[in-house]
């Protein structure tokens, strides 16, 4: 029976481990994410600055260095959508953590508690064999 609580409470320390590191891969993915969203933000006020500085002076430069900045933000964009899905899958291995680790303390709990009872009952036992004496 000590083999079992052995397990189940190494399981729980495992557990919450695992939804920890959960923690730090979330909050990692936010960040990243942060990361990409200003990075897109600045390249967009870039294109927006050239456009207001270029047009004026020289507009055929604006014109050949559009497409290049297009497709500068259509990569920070699709890094900003790619850094949220990954977001979203460190935001439900988080919840998946969470809740391996609560069901590992509920055994962890169940088994305490089941130890308790069996040792009250040893105990009443224990009083009935001695009153009957």
């Amino acid at each position: 029976m000590a083999e079992v609580a052995d397990a189940l409470g190494t399981l729980a320390r495992l557990r919450r481990m695992e939804a920890e590191q959960a923690k730090r891969d979330l909050a990692a993915a936010i960040a990243t994410e942060a990361a990409a969203r200003r990075t897109l933000t600045q390249a967009q006020a870039q294109v927006a600055m050239e456009a207001r500085v270029s047009n004026a002076s020289a507009p055929g430069a604006f014109a050949a260095w559009l497409p290049t900045a297009a497709a500068i933000i259509s990569r920070c964009h699709a890094a900003e959508q790619q850094a949220g899905a990954a977001r979203e899958a460190a935001r439900e291995n988080l919840a998946a953590s969470r809740a391996a680790l609560k069901a590992a303390e509920t055994l962890v709990d169940a088994r305490a508690t089941e130890r308790r009872q069996q040792a009250l009952r040893r105990e009443e036992k224990a009083r009935d064999d001695i009153t009957k004496k």
